[in-house]
């Protein structure tokens, strides 16, 4: 009778081990599921807002240029202000931001180039924006790179993702 006992209880314990086992696991793999897909998120949003990043420069660029040099359309300074504003809106206003705080200071002083038809100064204003601009970018693709590898979020995320 004890044997049966033993034999009993063994079984019942060894379900009862595999049970909790088995919890542990999905747990741990809803867990793990939950993470990758909050990353592949955050990573995807990121990716967007670089190429949006991308787009709204080369035309803020474009029309300050044409402002300046070219043959300026009706609506070109609206247009220049309208992008001006989604640029800002995407960037990060925090002190210490430094590649943030140098293109909101760079985004009036190209308007200003642009409308008085200052060509040198404009010239210069759009070569820092431009470097400032691909550090920003270059910066946010690592981090992105390095969150998809790793499968962690940054801790310091860009208020503008």
């Amino acid at each position: 009778m004890d044997n049966a006992a033993f034999g009993f209880g063994g079984a019942l314990l060894g379900a009862i081990l595999g049970f909790v086992g088995s919890l542990l696991s999905t747990f741990g793999k809803t867990k793990d599921t939950e993470l990758e897909v909050r990353t592949r998120v955050v990573t995807g949003e990121r990716a967007q807002w670089r190429r949006d990043m991308r787009e709204l420069a080369a035309s803020y660029v474009a029309i300050a240029t044409r402002l300046c040099v070219g043959s300026p359309h009706d609506d070109d300074e609206f247009e220049m202000e309208r992008l001006r504003v989604q640029l800002r809106l995407r960037l990060n206003p925090k002190e210490g931001e430094e590649l943030d705080e140098a293109l909101l200071k760079l985004l009036p002083l190209i308007f200003n180039c642009a409308t008085s038809k200052d060509r040198a100064g404009l010239r210069s204003k759009l070569e820092s924006f431009e470097y400032h601009m691909q550090c920003l970018l270059k910066e946010e693709w690592d981090k992105s790179k390095t969150e998809a590898e790793s499968g962690n979020l940054a801790t310091k995320i860009r208020s503008a993702n």
